[in-house]
């Protein structure tokens, strides 16, 4: 016997797909089609969908999966089972943000508005029909109550397992003689984009040229706004795995924190941790400073007034689109520069600021094009992210060639690279060295390989310009120098267990070249080659002591003394990798059995 029915259809911008079950559902007649809409209806209850939007009445509500980044109820926050969002027609929040139950359970939403306001691809709307649908202000709460924990809490909404949602929900309503109505609408051009962003992102966490392409092409074709798109992206990076732990627990540390007033010191060095450490992972930051956003608010950490880069890019950017048409001028050269150098001090200073000044215009940028039917705002305004896009896909690039060891760098990177260089020196001339590389060779935390490629790739961008050298040229050195970085660590592995038990016999060099024709030997036998480099082998030899001296002589007197200058000290001269060291000091305290906490105290001590 069938139990439930499924129709599909398309209006407007969606695709929608209605499914039905109760008593009788084959002999009742539930719809009916008009032109430009379809109404669906049942015992007073009814949902019409149309080219624009939808309109209803009745029982039921709506709900979708929460995107990462939305405005998320703090309760729905500290519970990490919530997936979705939950709105019953008719119900309102009071000053005491506590839901409240109104008979007016009538009302409507425009496309844009549902897919702007709830998911960018997926909204689902149900109505409950019943002989009971008199007093809407108590079936409300009746409904709420039976299924409103499984619908806040089930995962067959990400999943997209519709006809297992609609027994679920039957299930969970125990109503067995009211129609089910559940109704799913789906955004096609913003799920071609999502899909599309997402399978792309899946594969390497960032974007080639032609796939950036390629999202370009949906996006005019589809006339995509800027903010839903980065809606989208944020969401799907999000999503990602390696990235969702990390933020997780970013996110996890902020709503331990909002019991105060404000964020303590070591809660706060905690964060600054987790950011520090997506760098190497390739973690778009863009992901923490939206929780910044969503959770810190009024803590008295961001209760800072906004630095004068930030009002000059504001009033740039106010000048070029938000003056009447006699006032309004195009940007010149010298304006996307100062944007640019805003863009980058935001960026080092890890404030936020600067990309909010850019939803803020790029939200009002839609507006006014819809409201105006001129889109030449949203153009100029598109020209101008652009440089900020290929700031990020640089910075992106050379992050991860500074940071991430085993990270393949291909041909395309590094044409990607010349070519940026070519347009950022355009603006002013050494403007690429300024924004990137400076600060780059600053970075306390850039490993010495790190340092070694990205000079040999900064070099290889000059001669490539120069005509001094080709593209593969550069790839064969970079790959050079990835072999010898493989054939370091190796050695550092394979000396560093011998010298636990031949220590005293290593200060001899006829016994250390002993020891390294054995290791070659080993090593040739895993497709190593057959000699070592007696450089590179005293270079390993040479680092294992200083790290025997810090293990064993600076580090007990750091943690005794609490000498966070000492530390600092050693950790600038040595030479040594500071991420390498600090995991070295974690394995010491953990052997040790000492208090970790006391960690924190010594490595923030020295900026």
């Amino acid at each position: 016997m069938i139990k439930d029915l499924r129709l599909h259809g398309s209006l407007g911008p969606v695709d929608f797909f209605a499914f039905v079950s109760g008593p009788d559902t084959l002999n009742t007649y539930f719809y009916e089609e008009e032109p430009g809409s379809i109404r669906f209806f049942a015992r007073g209850n009814e949902l019409t969908i149309s080219h624009s939007g939808v309109s209803y009445r009745g029982s039921g509500g709506s709900f979708c999966g929460y995107m990462f980044g939305v405005d998320k109820p703090l309760k729905d926050l500290e519970k990490e089972d919530v997936h979705n969002r939950l709105i019953m027609f008719g119900a309102v929040m009071d000053e005491q943000e506590k839901v409240v139950f109104t008979n007016d359970t009538e009302g409507s939403e425009t496309f844009y508005r549902l897919f702007l306001q709830g998911h960018a691809v997926t909204n689902y709307y149900f109505l409950v029909a019943s002989d009971t649908d008199r007093d809407y202000k108590k079936r409300q709460k009746q409904v709420l109550k039976s299924v409103g924990k499984f619908l806040k809490r089930t995962d067959l909404v990400s999943l997209s397992r519709d006809t297992e949602l609609l027994e679920a929900f039957c299930s969970e309503l125990r109503e067995k003689k009211s129609m089910v109505f559940i109704f799913k609408l789906i955004n096609r051009a913003n799920r071609e984009y999502y899909e599309a962003y997402r399978d792309f992102y899946a594969r390497s966490k960032t974007l080639s040229p032609q796939e950036a392409l390629y999202l370009t092409e949906i996006v005019e074709r589809n006339n995509i706004d800027h903010y839903q798109q980065e809606r989208m992206k944020i969401d799907v990076m999000y999503l990602h795995p390696d990235n969702r732990m990390v933020v997780d627990e970013y996110r996890d540390i902020l709503i331990q924190g909002l019991a105060d007033d404000t964020l303590q010191a070591s809660e706060q060095a905690r964060l600054n941790r987790l950011r520090t450490l997506s760098i190497r992972n390739n973690i778009p930051v863009v992901l923490f400073d939206t929780l910044d956003d969503l959770l810190l608010r009024d803590k008295k950490v961001l209760e800072t007034e906004e630095h004068e880069y930030l009002k000059e890019a504001r009033a740039i950017l106010e000048n070029l689109f938000f003056k009447g048409v006699a006032l309004k001028r195009h940007i010149i050269k010298e304006d996307i520069v100062r944007l640019i150098k805003a863009k980058h001090m935001a960026y080092a200073q890890n404030d936020r600021g600067f990309e909010q000044i850019l939803l803020d215009i790029g939200r009002a940028c839609d507006e006014f094009s819809r409201e105006h039917d001129d889109f030449s705002v949203f153009e100029e305004f598109s020209s101008i992210v652009t440089y900020f896009d290929r700031y990020d896909n640089v910075q992106a690039l050379l992050s991860q060639l500074s940071f991430m060891k085993d990270s393949e760098f291909r041909e395309d990177a590094l044409r990607s690279l010349v070519g940026n260089k070519k347009e950022f020196d355009g603006l002013e001339s050494g403007l690429f060295r300024t924004l990137f590389i400076k600060d780059l060779l600053g970075n306390k935390y850039i490993t010495s390989y790190g340092r070694l490629r990205l000079k040999l790739v900064v070099k290889g961008i000059e001669n490539i310009l120069n005509g001094e050298a080709s593209y593969r040229d550069v790839i064969n050195e970079l790959t050079s120098l990835a072999a010898e970085e493989e054939l370091y660590f190796v050695l550092h592995a394979a000396l560093k267990e011998r010298m636990r038990s031949f220590f005293p016999g290593l200060e001899l060099k006829e016994v250390r070249d002993q020891i390294r024709q054995d290791i070659a030997r080993e090593l040739a036998e895993k497709g190593f080659p057959a000699r070592i480099p007696v450089k590179l082998f005293e270079r390993v030899f040479l680092d294992l002591r200083k790290e025997s001296v810090y293990l064993n002589q600076i580090l007990p007197k750091v943690i005794q003394a609490k000498d966070a200058y000492l530390r600092e000290d050693f950790l600038q001269n040595s030479g040594l990798d500071r991420f390498y060291l600090e995991s070295l000091e974690r394995e010491y305290f953990e052997e040790k059995g000492l208090d970790l906490t006391l960690l924190e105290p010594l490595r923030a001590g020295v900026s």
